[in-house]
């Protein structure tokens, strides 16, 4: 839906190595896989059947009304229009609502953290929409969170409605991974059990390949030195979604500091943590990729003790330690997940 597709695809090596085995080990199942443009990135989507039981233009048009509901980069969508300055509310179709009913659950759990309205500030550091040039200065960002704030908006049986003139949204933060949920919920419709659906790096998957203990998908850390990223963990899933949040692809010189694409929405700034990124494994894509997002305002001590906290959660942090070298955290269910 944007630039976090763009990101996000660097985070993760899907491990296809099981291709060939997979068609081999049963002459009943086939791999299909389709791939085409998503959201500013790409999608990769893997099944098995003995047949193409789903076609190329199915997914494609899935993807157009999505992005015709929550794409900041289309005109024609809800969203531009809501964002306009003189709209007040819109009637919300069943992608958009679903979307804003859950941004409101998570600036509820990450007391304000995970905000939605924090458009005007991601266009004003040149991450948005809206490219800019220059640096902005303290008064500057004062005067973008005067529309920052989920207070600002208000649900009415099916209309998105702003309290005050001049707030904009932008669900990138969440609306990817709930693109990956919804291609994983039409697979599962169409009567498929094994698949693995990608939009940018975020992932779902079901079941696994014949003969294999789940679908392998390799983490990577970058490797500055070499000004590339290196694989540093692999996991083995055959349920639930893998998302990531980072900060050392895209990012903006300020005061001789590098800081990443996550603003915060209570000071108008970017993070200044030592993270570099974090992986999280929930059960379903929107939720781990609302989290992945929330999860980069925190140290990581701080990650790991939140994530205890939430059901079904777990997560692999990589940050810098005080002698700025590169480490890794994950908290215990994590640990589970690593290939044998």
């Amino acid at each position: 839906m944007g630039p976090k597709g763009k990101i996000c695809h660097i985070f993760f090596f899907i491990i296809w190595s099981l291709g060939l085995q997979a068609q081999t080990d049963s002459k009943e199942l086939s791999k299909i896989r389709l791939e085409g443009p998503a959201q500013g990135t790409q999608f990769h989507l893997t099944y098995f059947a003995t047949d193409s039981i789903v076609k190329r233009s199915e997914i494609d048009s899935i993807l157009k009304v999505i992005d015709l509901s929550m794409s900041v980069y289309r005109k024609d969508s809800k969203i531009s229009l809501f964002n306009r300055d003189t709209v007040t509310h819109i009637e919300m179709d069943q992608h958009m609502a679903r979307v804003i009913a859950a941004s409101f659950r998570y600036n509820k759990l990450s007391k304000g953290q995970f905000d939605i309205t924090i458009a005007p500030l991601v266009n004003l550091w040149g991450f948005g929409v809206r490219k800019s040039e220059v640096v902005p200065d303290s008064v500057t960002v004062y005067q973008a969170k005067q529309f920052v704030g989920m207070h600002y908006l208000k649900v009415n049986h099916n209309q998105l409605v702003k309290k005050k003139p001049g707030v904009k949204i932008d669900v990138n933060g969440i609306a990817q991974g709930y693109t990956v949920d919804v291609l994983a919920e039409y697979l599962k419709h169409k009567g498929l059990s094994d698949y693995m659906v990608e939009v940018g790096g975020e992932i779902r998957v079901s079941g696994t390949a014949p003969g294999q203990q789940g679908f392998s998908i390799g983490i990577v850390q970058p490797d500055e030195s070499r000004q590339e990223e290196t694989m540093t963990a692999v996991v083995q899933l055959r349920s639930g979604a893998l998302t990531t949040a980072g900060s050392f692809e895209k990012f903006i010189k300020y005061k001789d500091k590098k800081l990443g694409h996550h603003i915060d929405p209570i000071s108008g700034f970017p993070y200044t943590t030592s993270i570099l990124s974090v992986t999280v494994y929930a059960g379903t894509a929107m939720d781990a990729d609302a989290l992945d997002n929330y999860f980069m305002s925190m140290e990581p001590a701080e990650i790991i003790a939140k994530a205890k906290k939430l059901k079904d959660v777990e997560v692999f942090v990589i940050y810098k330690n005080k002698n700025q070298a590169i480490q890794t955290v994950y908290s215990d269910g994590f640990g589970k997940l690593f290939k044998n």
